[in-house]
């Protein structure tokens, strides 16, 4: 759909179909809610959060200034995710653990599609948090998920020395340099900053991710993880720092560029 069609569907509360087979005419209050979204748009705000909801994984989830829009290319991650577990289904239950959790988008996406795992779910904001805890309601998930306010190393840490494990863990963590953050669109640049900012190479997450995942999984556990653009090298790079870990792939997303990057626990590490 156009963006103006997701704009008139959301006022109308419709379907695509509907505007093409019935001419409606706009009531002047839904005239003044439409007038409202083109000016917000106009003035470059997403167009996600103009409408409040969006689909992910075939899940529609709310989404708005709390958390980052869930994006297609993270649908590969989920869904490599679903397929490794699926392809090995000899525990009956299972826990993993989401970093960085954002509107929750992964979280439910996961829980819905492998009824037999609960969720650990761990982001720095509270207001993201907020938002995650809705959707995982909305979706018949959030009596199977452990939500945490916490920063990402230092859970990690300290999940080590209590000895937590985990059979899957997950992230999108944030992974664009300090230094492009000015130069991404505007309306991504009106998604929150501590979604985005990886630091000054785009690897600070990612690299903590990498260095305590594996202590934190069960034997043949694994991590799936999205990077950015052009850091596969970096990302391979630091894996080679963790013999722990074995069968380290990547994934490209739609337009061939390796987004996702998944390992497993080695055996005895």
């Amino acid at each position: 759909m156009t963006e103006n069609e997701i704009m008139l569907t959301s006022v109308l509360d419709c379907r695509r179909v509907d505007l093409a087979v019935n001419t409606r005419v706009l009531t002047p209050d839904q005239q003044a809610r439409y007038d409202q979204m083109q000016a917000r748009r106009n003035h470059g705000e997403p167009l996600q959060y103009i409408v409040g909801q969006w689909d992910f994984y075939g899940m529609t989830l709310f989404v708005d200034r709390r958390a980052l829009i869930p994006r297609p290319e993270t649908e590969i991650l989920v869904d490599l995710a679903i397929h490794t577990v699926k392809s090995d289904p000899r525990k009956e239950t299972l826990k993993a653990l989401d970093l960085g959790i954002g509107s929750g988008n992964m979280t439910a996406a996961l829980l819905k599609n492998l009824p037999h795992m609960t969720m650990t779910a761990l982001d720095i904001s509270d207001e993201a948090l907020d938002l995650a805890r809705q959707n995982a309601k909305h979706h018949g998930v959030e009596s199977r998920v452990n939500f945490l306010c916490d920063d990402m190393a230092r859970y990690l840490k300290e999940a080590v020395v209590k000895g937590e494990k985990f059979d899957m863990v997950v992230s999108n963590p944030p992974y664009i340099p300090t230094q492009q953050l000015g130069k991404l669109p505007i309306d991504v640049q009106q998604e929150p900053r501590i979604a985005l900012d990886g630091g000054d190479d785009g690897l600070r997450f990612c690299r903590a991710i990498i260095e305590y995942a594996w202590q934190i999984l069960q034997e043949k556990g694994f991590l799936a993880m999205e990077i950015g653009d052009g850091q596969r090298d970096d990302i391979a790079g630091i894996f080679a720092q963790y013999p722990q870990y074995r069968e380290i792939r990547f994934f490209k997303d739609y337009v061939g560029t390796d987004r996702v990057v998944m390992a497993r626990k080695r055996v005895g590490a």
